[in-house]
């Protein structure tokens, strides 16, 4: 019996010649050839089948080395599982990575919206600003806002703008009653 590098290397010539018949039969033309599509076909069959065994030996031929190794070296078995393991592991550890990273990026988008659509707030004024709204003058006979600067006058709340806003409204484009025309 022959050796068993020996059966591999016919192994590995035999299927490399039945792929290039298969690869022959398949670009045959019919015109050049004078050989009608039956044949064609036939042949294309035939060394497709041939292929197809000879791939499915080869395949047996490594699955049995494979089988002794394991059987052999469980050893090596176990640092190939190992090795792909830790890949998985990685790879998986990095998908994670990004995955934090778009829900970081999403966060911050919608805390940016969330700013954004916020009600713009006005400032509280002071009780001690209150009182001198009014205009009187204060300890020593100058007017609110000291040192000859101007007074501050408070920023107007959200509910002054809603009231201005619904007041130029009105004015602009009446109500629309019954019977009476829009804007």
């Amino acid at each position: 019996m022959a050796s068993s590098s020996n059966v591999n290397g016919n192994l590995v010539d035999e299927l490399e010649e039945a792929f290039q018949s298969c690869i022959h039969a398949l670009t045959k033309e019919e015109s050049a050839t004078g050989i009608d599509k039956d044949e064609i076909k036939l042949e294309v069959d035939q060394t497709t089948l041939k292929f197809i065994d000879l791939a499915r030996q080869m395949e047996a031929f490594f699955l049995q080395k494979r089988f002794l190794l394991s059987a052999l070296k469980p050893d090596l078995l176990l640092k190939e599982e190992n090795f792909d393991l830790r890949q998985e592991i990685a790879r998986k550890d990095e998908l994670i990575r990004k995955h934090y990273e778009k829900i970081e990026s999403w966060k911050n988008l919608l805390s940016d919206q969330q700013n954004y659509n916020k009600p713009m707030q006005a400032h509280p004024v002071p009780p001690e600003m209150r009182s001198m709204a009014g205009g009187a003058p204060g300890p020593g006979g100058m007017m609110p806002g000291g040192m000859g600067m101007p007074m501050q006058v408070p920023s107007p709340t959200v509910a002054q703008w809603n009231q201005s806003s619904d007041l130029l409204e009105d004015y602009l484009c009446p109500r629309v009653t019954p019977g009476s025309a829009g804007c």
